[in-house]
C-alpha cells in the first residue's frame, strides 16, 4: 500500500497548499489550529491522506482512543489533506494537517510533493509557532519569509532567496528547502509564543495567523468566534501569572522590552523577518530562572 493515499481529485484553479504540523515546529498548537480552523471553517473535502505506520514511532505519538457512538475508536496521528475551492478568488487551497513525522522523512516529503504535482500546486505556504521572550499582553509577532514575488507582496516581506543558518531544522524547514529545489514558490510565517505560558493551545497565535492569511489573501474568513477564544485565554493566562509574583515579575520586564522594541520600529506591531534559527528553549528557561534567583537575591545560586 503506498503511503499516499488520494481518495479524490477535484478540479482546483492553481491551488496554494497550507501545511502545518504538530510537534516541533507548533508552540502552543497555533499552527495547527490555524490549518483545522480552515478545514472546520470552510467545510473543506478531505481527499487525501499520508498513512501513519512508516512515519511514527507510537511510544512518543501515542494513538488515542475515543468513544464514538458508545464504541471505542482509535486515533492515529494524523495527516488529513482537504481542498476548498474559492469562487471567489483566482486561485483555490488545499490544507495539509500533518504531525511531524518520526522517521523516513524522505518518504513523506516525496508524498507531500506528490499531491503537489497531481493537483499542480502553485505554491506552498507552511505555517509555525516558535517559543520567543515575547510578552503574554501584546499583539502576537509574527515572523516571514518567501522565496518568490507574490507570496512575498501577499505577505507583505521581503523575498529571501538564501538563508544562513546551520543547524537542527524541522520538517517545517526540509519542506521550504525541497520547495526551493523542485522550483515550486514557497513562504513560511510563524508566530512568536511567549515561552513562560505553560497553558495550551493558544488561539491567540492561532487567531494573529489566520488575521494575517485573511488580509493576504483575502479568504475572509470569520473569526468572532476564535477573538472570543483569545481573550478568555489572554485572561486566564494573566490570572496565572499574577498568582506567581516571581513569574509576574518577569513578564512586566519582557513587556517593557517588547514596547521599547515597538517604539525603535516606529509603531509597527507585526515584524516580519526571515526564520533562520528556532530559539532555543532550554536557554529561555536558564534566562528566567537566573531572573527568578536575582529576584529571590539568591546571587545566582540554584537551590
Amino acid at each position: 500500500m503506498s503511503d499516499l493515499q488520494i481518495w479524490r481529485t477535484p478540479p482546483l484553479r492553481r491551488p496554494l497548499l497550507i501545511a502545518a504540523f504538530t510537534g516541533w515546529n507548533d508552540a502552543g498548537e497555533a499552527a495547527s489550529a490555524a490549518v483545522r480552523f480552515m478545514h472546520r471553517r470552510w467545510r473543506a473535502e478531505t481527499i487525501a491522506n499520508i498513512e501513519a505506520e512508516n512515519f511514527y514511532d507510537f511510544t512518543q505519538a501515542r494513538p488515542k482512543v475515543r468513544l464514538e457512538h458508545g464504541e471505542r475508536v482509535i486515533d492515529w496521528p494524523s495527516n488529513v489533506i482537504s481542498a476548498k475551492r474559492l469562487d471567489n478568488l483566482d486561485r483555490d487551497v488545499i490544507l495539509l494537517a500533518g504531525t511531524e513525522p518520526h522517521l523516513a522523512w524522505h518518504a513523506y516529503v516525496d508524498a507531500i510533493f506528490e499531491i503537489c504535482k497531481t493537483f499542480e500546486v502553485s505554491g506552498i505556504l507552511t505555517l509555525g509557532a516558535l517559543l520567543a521572550e515575547v510578552s503574554h499582553s501584546r499583539p502576537v509577532r509574527l515572523n516571514g519569509s518567501a522565496t518568490e514575488g507574490d507570496l512575498a507582496r501577499a505577505l507583505a516581506v521581503d523575498p529571501q532567496t538564501r538563508s544562513t543558518y546551520q543547524g537542527p531544522t524541522g520538517i517545517v524547514g526540509v519542506i521550504s528547502q525541497m520547495a526551493r529545489a523542485a522550483d515550486i514558490p514557497s513562504a513560511s510565517l510563524w508566530a512568536n509564543m511567549p515561552f513562560y505560558v505553560q497553558r495550551t493551545p493558544n488561539p491567540k497565535g492561532t487567531l494573529a495567523i489566520l488575521e494575517r492569511l485573511n488580509r493576504a489573501f483575502d479568504f475572509d474568513l470569520t473569526l468572532h468566534d476564535l477573538e472570543v477564544f483569545a481573550a478568555r485565554f489572554e485572561a486566564q493566562v494573566a490570572s496565572d501569572i499574577e498568582g506567581n509574583p516571581e513569574v509576574a515579575a518577569y513578564a512586566r520586564r519582557v513587556a517593557e522590552d517588547s514596547d521599547e522594541d515597538e517604539e525603535a520600529e516606529d509603531g509597527i506591531d507585526i515584524k516580519m523577518e526571515p526564520v533562520d534559527e528556532l530559539p532555543d528553549a532550554e536557554e529561555m528557561v536558564d534566562e528566567l530562572e537566573r531572573f527568578l534567583r536575582e529576584q529571590r537575591g539568591d546571587g545566582g545560586t540554584s537551590t
